[in-house]
């Protein structure tokens, strides 16, 4: 499982810190997540189901399309920020933690590369005193940086500065496009055919096929598949070394190979 990626991606810190001065503070809202924080977290909405900046929630549910909200309209360098990344933008906000404020351990779910949606971070102001905490381990993320996180891991965030911590966060499709830039981000790991181009990457399904075929030909991989007991560590374990071998598929995906009782193949990892 990849905790996160510093992406091939950067933005000039000083453009996008202009661009808060175009946001107005009645634009602010308190996050709605009372319980996960201490002091101020708050937020504005800049692209949302229903084009409306104070609506910081996204309902997962909701399969319409998202809309600018008019406080995107004018930040530029935001709208160039989302134009770059080239992904499906299911929301994006900006999140802002207050000086000597907060967030509590917790996770997100559904919200990993393992999922339909993924969580991008964009920083636009931050400092040496802000702790961001992974899984356990501190992330130093700098101005202008893209990062993908891993939100379904325990995550948390101390602002010991003099200053606001202001990040926009994306969440988008997990698609050919993200999973490239992830693939750019991690050198183990081989990255897919350049979106865009007209020999298509496999399917799901195909790409789970050909990474069993892999693991039948491949002492080192059976290993430690066959030390997976657990159905959960396992699926996990799947995926995880089907994306390093170029493979890209979910959990879901592995759960459906047991339920439409392909499992000759997937059995034979599990034997001791």
């Amino acid at each position: 499982m990849l905790s996160c990626a510093k992406l091939p991606l950067s933005f000039d810190p000083v453009d996008l810190q202009s661009d808060l001065d175009r946001v107005f503070p009645e634009d602010w809202v308190r996050h709605f997540n009372d319980r996960y924080f201490e002091g101020d977290w708050s937020g504005v909405a800049l692209r949302v189901v229903g084009g409306t900046s104070k609506q910081l929630y996204s309902d997962p549910t909701n399969s319409e399309d998202p809309v600018d909200t008019p406080v995107l309209a004018r930040c530029p360098s935001l709208r160039h920020v989302l134009q770059a990344l080239e992904c499906s933008v299911k929301s994006a906000r900006l999140l802002k933690l207050g000086s000597g404020s907060r967030i509590l351990e917790h996770r997100d779910y559904n919200l990993s590369l393992d999922d339909e949606e993924a969580r991008l971070h964009v920083v636009i102001t931050t400092g040496p005193a802000v702790d961001f905490f992974l899984n356990g381990e501190r992330l130093d993320m700098n101005p202008g940086e893209c990062w993908y996180i891993n939100a379904n891991l325990p995550h948390k965030v101390h602002n010991r500065g003099e200053t606001d911590r202001v990040h926009l966060v994306v969440d988008c499709k997990v698609d050919d496009r993200l999973l490239s830039l992830v693939a750019s981000a991690v050198g183990q790991v081989e990255a897919p055919a350049a979106f865009g181009q007209s020999e298509p990457r496999a399917s799901a399904p195909e790409a789970l096929t050909q990474f069993c075929e892999l693991v039948f030909e491949d002492l080192g991989l059976q290993e430690p598949l066959r030390e997976a007991i657990d159905k959960d560590l396992f699926r996990k374990l799947v995926v995880r070394l089907g994306a390093e071998h170029g493979f890209y598929f979910n959990e879901r995906d592995v759960e459906d190979a047991f339920r439409a009782r392909r499992r000759g193949w997937i059995e034979r990892w599990l034997k001791t």
